[in-house]
């Protein structure tokens, strides 16, 4: 990479990075308590905070794919995919009568559009963070099992809430690998 383009790619990573802690947060937050139900507010605006994150993380990940590779930009566009998704899962869990499974299938299908994107990164010889893109692999492995957990009533939703804080720490953990600087 050129020194301008490694520039943008360490403030791009870095934004990304910040966002991800924004719904990495907000959603172990949400994961907690929404084993109380008494606590349900505290899980909305928590839910709030991670659509707003990833609404964020979206709009960041379209710079990045504008700065990789041109071997690397279906893996990208595939995480871009994925993120759209997810944000439309959130939004699905408000529906009356049919969001308890359709948000839920959304996350499957969200988590398997990045899984896509991740894998495709972690084996690009030219992407620059792919040692980051193998943890989150794993992470989105753990958020499709949370959300076939999620469809079960009752222990599902303890099942699922683990599975989602595991995945959320792991993919603040894989970001901050992808987020380190890169030396110009």
């Amino acid at each position: 990479m050129e020194t301008s383009k490694i520039q943008l790619w360490n403030r791009t990573t870095g934004a990304i990075y910040k966002n991800v802690m924004l719904f990495a947060i907000a959603g172990m937050v949400s994961a907690l308590f929404s084993f109380i139900p008494l606590l349900g507010w505290i899980v909305n605006i928590a839910n709030v905070c991670v659509a707003s994150g990833y609404i964020a993380f979206f709009i960041r990940l379209k710079d990045m794919e504008s700065l990789v590779e041109p071997a690397d930009v279906p893996f990208a566009k595939y995480l871009c995919n994925g993120v759209l998704l997810h944000i439309l899962s959130i939004m699905l869990r408000f529906v009356p009568a049919i969001g308890w499974i359709l948000g839920p299938l959304a996350v499957i299908v969200s988590c398997v559009f990045m899984l896509m994107g991740y894998n495709g990164l972690k084996k690009s010889e030219t992407f620059v963070g792919k040692e980051g893109m193998k943890m989150l692999f794993i992470a989105m492995i753990i958020g499709i099992a949370g959300g076939v957990f999620s469809i079960i009533p009752v222990i599902g939703t303890i099942l699922a809430g683990i599975c989602f804080i595991v995945e959320f720490v792991m993919v603040l953990l894989g970001w901050k690998k992808v987020a380190e600087t890169v030396a110009e």
